[in-house]
């Protein structure tokens, strides 16, 4: 009888040990490579809690199709409807003495509440940027960001021809679709989740197609003269193309700007995009959260506070700058950092070019609610739009109408 009542003992220590383990061990869905090592650094710090990560492509997606979920999720798009409701609250995680609510830029954290309850937190966030020669800083007369209309007016003035055909081109919004996006997020076209997918402004998309056009004609002649620049001279990467004169302005999200190294940013100047007074972040904000489903709340836990620990946060950015040489990859998790503090006061050690420039928090303006597909949504629907509509058009073409493009879309989907 003791013989049995021992080995039932030994089996009740063996199972309560395997889950003690079981339970020290959480897994993070994301498509932020960078979250390998600071898993790894996370790993050895302590030896209670170990992460696992797993590379989900569009961790929304994923999480959206999962039959069994994660710990944490850490990505874009988690603030839609279907995604959001399947994290837990995070308050017992918010305090002074655990992760202090005011260490985040107010707008990035208060964009992770529903209904006054704290689901997700902020990671890390981009701002769209124009670029520019050093040789050229003379001609901007304002020190951190540049509104469309001195643009306009500094391109027009830099055009250059020889007989009809352009040799220099200031700028040209339809270059670059993503510009064209950007511009309609700051210009309030307001694209925003809706139960029948997404809504939007559209006397303001109408205004920005306007404005666009008018540029084509007032400033480049044409958008034929337009595609012709662009087909003859526009192949070398952006930082190249001002350098070498070719272009005044180029347009360059803050990730993609601070991922070139040393030696070319030397070559280059920057402002920050300015619509009617705010810089709009761009909508591919990271976020993290736990699922409600987590297996491992405390591991998970354990992992979000060390993280948003200031100090580590430190940790981490001297700790990419080695990563950095196997994998470009521009300061937290691809971005400036949420906490307020490491962006200002610890990210100029690493990129001293932002001592010139820093953003201008205040001017920020905030991305609306969107689908958690909805980078699907700008590829397949919003930028084939916005390019069909502002292209050259001749005789009786008429581009398709965005509810058109919705209404093909669907039923293609389906």
């Amino acid at each position: 009888m003791k013989k049995f009542l021992f080995a039932a003992m030994l089996m009740c220590l063996i199972l309560s040990a395997c889950k003690t383990a079981e339970d020290s061990i959480a897994v993070i869905w994301t498509d932020r490579t960078e979250f390998i090592s600071y898993c790894e650094a996370f790993n050895s710090a302590q030896s209670r809690y170990k992460i696992t990560v797993s590379y989900k492509e569009n961790p929304s997606d994923a999480l959206m199709a999962a039959s069994e979920e994660p710990d944490i999720v850490i990505g874009p798009w988690l603030r839609g409807d279907a995604a959001r409701v399947k994290f837990s609250k995070l308050g017992g995680l918010l305090s002074a003495k655990k992760i202090n609510p005011d260490i985040f830029y107010p707008l990035l954290f208060e964009l992770g509440t529903i209904n006054g309850t704290q689901y997700l937190l902020p990671v890390s966030f981009n701002l769209p940027t124009v670029i520019f020669s050093a040789t050229q800083k003379n001609l901007i007369k304002t020190n951190f960001t540049l509104s469309l209309e001195e643009m306009r007016k500094l391109a027009a003035a830099y055009n250059k021809k020889n007989g009809s055909e352009y040799t220099k081109m200031g700028f040209s919004p339809r270059w670059d679709t993503d510009f064209l996006y950007v511009t309609a997020q700051g210009l309030d076209v307001s694209f925003e989740e809706t139960k029948n997918l997404f809504s939007w402004n559209d006397q303001m998309l109408q205004e920005l197609i306007i404005y666009t056009r008018r540029w084509s004609e007032e400033v480049n002649t044409n958008a034929v003269a337009e595609d012709e620049f662009k087909f003859k001279y526009l192949y070398d990467p952006s930082y190249t193309l001002i350098a070498s004169g070719r272009c005044l302005f180029r347009y360059l999200p803050s990730d993609k700007l601070f991922s070139l190294n040393n030696e070319k940013l030397k070559l280059i100047d920057y402002r920050w995009m300015n619509y009617n007074g705010k810089t709009p972040i761009q909508d591919e904000i990271i976020y993290a959260g736990i699922c409600k489903k987590a297996k491992n709340t405390a591991a998970a836990q354990a992992f979000l506070l060390w993280f948003f620990n200031e100090e580590n946060q430190k940790s981490l950015l001297a700790r990419s700058q080695t990563d950095n040489m196997i994998a470009p990859s521009f300061g937290l998790a691809g971005g400036f950092s949420s906490v307020k503090n490491v962006t200002e006061n610890i990210f100029p050690l690493y990129y001293p070019l932002l001592l010139k420039h820093l953003p201008q928090t205040e001017d920020f303006s905030a991305p609306h609610i969107l689908p958690h597909n909805w980078e699907l949504l700008k590829k397949e629907i919003i930028f084939p739009y916005l390019k069909d509509q502002t292209r050259a058009l001749s005789g009786d073409d008429k581009p398709l109408s965005l509810n058109k493009r919705i209404s093909d879309w669907y039923k293609k989907s389906r």
